[in-house]
């Protein structure tokens, strides 16, 4: 999409690094919610796990007669068995009940809760390399292939390509309305007057996983700004601006101290020789600062990405149906190979490009070009879509003629034109007389 292409053309490297991933089938947009996102919630459950199980995520004030050890003891107690809450203008109950109302289970678990949020912003991602990997094609080595022919020489990188092109070509050609089942002519035929058919055997396969796992990229997002809006305890129409008003009047913008408290009671039973001691004791987490900065920045995060995915879910929803952006991106690479130039821009030729675009190639196809050209750059493209247009071309021919005529010179193309340059008289009685439904 238009902003995410820019994204990646502002931030260069970064924008597009991965691990070692020689192969992008996503934009910048699915890698925030799939890598970027991860990789920061794996370093909050770094800095967070490091605070609690390193240092001394909890230190209580005990009275002078408890021995060191005792003292030692009595953080580990609190620490495993909770602390509660009681703000500092209001008296302790009595009652222990009350006390326990306002227990704080939650902040031993938050690296754990982080780790759960990465392993959910991954899901959609696991998702779409599952479902893309039974589409029929082999989309990464396919994709490597084409990259690599720039190392080659010129015959072995034309060999190379031509073999890419073949590979698509057959791919397209296997995709045939099929379906298995019970009523399978009926949900087929269906299918096809309501115009709803999905799948492989429609050629919208990719796209359809596509759009649905765009769909779950903001239905992750959302769904974990909802759940940190309901942990912080706070309105999340008003929550960000709030926090940004009092950071520009340079006021105390971090939570309420209800969710986050710096400071907790404990109370625990000490047992000694002839009777149990109840001691209450004033405890401070220093935990809790790490997180509540932690979940303030991950609220503006899953924010800044809830919109973002929605933008990018919103402008695939409204291109995917659109033909004309699919007929344009084959035509722009015919125009670098000097094919379907202004002069041959004749109805027949017209159809005969509107039958490659959506008879042949589909959805599927023109989504796997695409895929391709962010990856190989237009040279490499160019000539895939040219040795994929001559084999249409070639194979249209010999479907009306019976034989295919041979190439004048490398670009097969011409041997379809007259001397000036136009589309012979044999050729245009043959588009003529094929059937462009």
């Amino acid at each position: 999409m238009p902003y995410a292409t820019f994204l990646d053309k502002v931030l260069g490297p970064i924008g597009v690094y991965e691990g070692h991933r020689t192969v992008f089938d996503d934009n910048f947009v699915d890698r925030l919610c799939h890598y970027y996102t991860i990789i920061g919630l794996f370093f909050g459950t770094i800095l967070v796990g490091t605070a609690e199980y390193v240092g001394n995520p909890i230190e209580c004030w005990c009275p002078n007669e408890l021995s060191p050890d005792e003292v030692k003891y009595v953080n580990f107690v609190c620490w495993v068995q909770n602390t509660y809450y009681i703000p500092p203008f209001k008296p302790v109950p009595y009652e222990y009940e009350f006390r326990y109302s306002n227990t704080i289970f939650y902040y031993q678990w938050v690296p754990l809760i982080l780790l759960i949020m990465a392993v959910i912003c991954k899901f959609p991602r696991l998702v779409w390399k599952y479902m893309s990997n039974r589409c029929g094609v082999g989309i990464k080595k396919l994709v490597e292939l084409a990259k690599q022919t720039h190392l080659n020489s010129k015959e072995d990188r034309e060999q190379k390509l031509k073999f890419v092109a073949q590979y698509i070509d057959k791919w397209c050609l296997n995709v045939r309305a099929h379906r298995s089942g019970i009523f399978a002519p009926t949900r087929e035929q269906a299918a096809s007057l309501c115009d709803i058919g999905c799948g492989r055997h429609h050629g919208n396969y990719l796209i359809s996983i596509r759009i649905m796992v765009r769909i779950m990229y903001f239905a992750v997002s959302f769904g974990l700004l909802f759940f940190l809006n309901e942990f912080l305890q706070n309105d999340i129409y008003i929550y960000g601006y709030d926090v940004i008003n009092k950071f520009l009047a340079g006021q105390d913008w971090s939570l309420n101290h209800v969710r986050f408290p710096r400071v907790t009671l404990c109370d625990f039973d000490l047992r000694q020789l002839s009777n149990i001691q109840r001691y209450t004791m004033q405890c401070v987490l220093p935990v809790n600062l790490y997180n509540e900065k932690l979940f303030i920045i991950l609220w503006f995060w899953m924010t800044l990405i809830s919109v973002m995915s929605f933008l990018n879910v919103l402008y695939t929803l409204i291109v995917a149906p659109m033909k004309k952006p699919r007929k344009n991106f084959i035509k722009k690479y015919l125009r670098l190979n000097e094919i379907y130039e202004k002069r041959e821009r004749d109805a027949l030729t017209k159809k005969l490009l509107q039958k490659f675009v959506e008879l042949h190639l589909k959805h599927d196809g023109i989504f796997l070009l695409q895929l391709m050209s962010n990856n190989v750059g237009s040279a490499v493209m160019g000539d895939v879509i040219k040795h994929l247009w001559d084999l249409y071309r070639d194979r249209q021919f010999q479907i009306n003629n019976g034989t295919v005529p041979k190439p004048a010179d490398k670009n097969s193309y011409v041997s379809y034109r007259s001397s000036n340059g136009t589309l012979s008289k044999e050729y245009k009685k043959t588009l003529a007389n094929e059937s462009f439904v």
